[in-house]
């Protein structure tokens, strides 16, 4: 029964997207298909733009700030608009935004472009892009949609470090000019994104959990707040980290910011050597063996392997990381701990890394700005 209900959810996602992007009939907003780049640990959705045949092959980024691509890339849409430097769509880009500037390559200064720095969060590299708009097709086959979306064409390098194939990021941040952001300002609904990660089969959708998971699926899950202020990331706070139960001797709270572009949980150094130290003795029945890169901790023996827990608003509310959300198999029998050294120059002390959010529904309510979190379950599947 349990993997028919699987097999019923997958099929279901298959027939709801359309081209990778769709909305179906009982949904008010969009869903794309997400999937995982394996030797990046990215995870990727695509879209539909203008006229254009090919679909945009694009890295999800929860941080990220605008929709870009390399408009040179594979995608030719006679419908793409150059946006204006005085225009309302380049004001709504300088909100929150001050690196973004009109210029003019063509000597008239009554018709400048909208010009931006853009960020790829994979490698922390920017570069200026142009301000673009065009249509963005989704729908079920008997209500097909579209909607002017904004977003920037930048230059090729700028893709180092992303998933082969991929020809930009789909921004999904807090910021004025984000998908998310766009798609509510268009439908007037509340601004809300809906996250399920996984390597095959996960969801990015600007509907609610109830909509997508079903009713189960959103009473279930635990909130904790959204920190203001973080520049458009999702960031919350961490009260204190456990290891097997045992309190860490880190001052909290500690800002947690969300990632899809990160695989792995980065604590700031000072936190991970009292991390380290501790998840060592508390895995003393695990055989340790040298690490392998990224990794700071691995073993050899198959045996449970201590839990981590994050008490985030109080103790009383905790994120559990354990399992196949903790241990990351590298070969050779030998499996490492999925929580690495972030460094010492970091602005948040923890990244919350793609492979500590999969299997986790994850509702992020951006007008009352909360997070809602927690395990979808076989019986979610049955909802669809």
């Amino acid at each position: 029964m349990a993997s028919s209900l699987n097999l019923f959810f997958f099929s279901f996602l298959s027939t709801l997207i359309i081209s990778n992007s769709q909305i179906s009939d009982s949904l008010n907003g969009v869903v794309f298909s997400v999937v995982k780049d394996l030797p990046t640990g990215q995870y990727l959705a695509q879209i539909h733009l203008g006229d254009s045949p090919e679909p945009v092959k694009l890295v999800v980024d929860l941080a990220g700030s605008i929709l870009w691509f390399d408009c040179s890339s594979r995608h030719i849409s006679s419908s793409r608009n150059l946006i204006s430097g005085s225009s309302s769509g380049c004001l709504k880009a300088k909100v929150g935004n001050d690196r973004v500037s009109s210029s003019s390559s063509r000597g008239d200064h009554q018709n400048t472009d909208c010009e931006l720095l853009v960020r790829n969060g994979a490698v922390g590299i920017t570069a200026r892009g142009e301000l673009n708009s065009d249509v963005m097709s989704f729908g079920s086959v008997t209500s097909p949609g579209t909607v002017d979306l904004l977003f920037a064409c930048t230059p090729p390098w700028l893709l180092r470090g992303l998933a082969s194939g991929a020809q930009g990021v789909m921004g999904l941040g807090r910021a004025q000019i984000s998908l998310p952001s766009q798609l509510a300002a268009e439908t007037n609904d509340r601004r809300r994104l809906t996250v399920f990660l996984s390597p095959l089969n996960g969801v990015v959708s600007t509907s609610s959990v109830e909509e997508v998971f079903g009713v189960a699926a959103s009473r279930s899950l635990v909130y904790t707040p959204l920190l203001t202020g973080s520049s458009g990331n999702y960031v919350i706070n961490v009260k204190s980290i456990r290891v097997n139960g045992h309190k860490l001797s880190v001052e909290g709270p500690l800002a947690a910011e969300l990632s899809t572009v990160v695989p792995y949980t980065m604590l700031e150094s000072s936190i991970y050597a009292v991390f380290a130290e501790a998840y060592a003795k508390a895995a003393s029945e695990a055989t340790s063996v040298a690490p392998v890169a990224p990794f700071g901790l691995c073993f050899t023996s198959d045996v449970e392997f201590p839990a981590v827990d994050l008490a985030l608003q109080s103790e009383m509310v905790r994120w559990r990381i354990q399992g196949k959300n903790l241990m990351v198999d590298v070969g050779g029998a030998v499996r490492c701990l999925g929580i690495v050294d972030g460094g010492s120059s970091r602005v948040n002390p923890i990244v919350m890394g793609g492979l500590q959010l999969e299997g986790l529904i994850l509702d992020f309510d951006l007008g009352n700005s909360m997070m809602g979190f927690g395990q979808r379950t076989r019986s979610d599947s049955a909802s669809l």
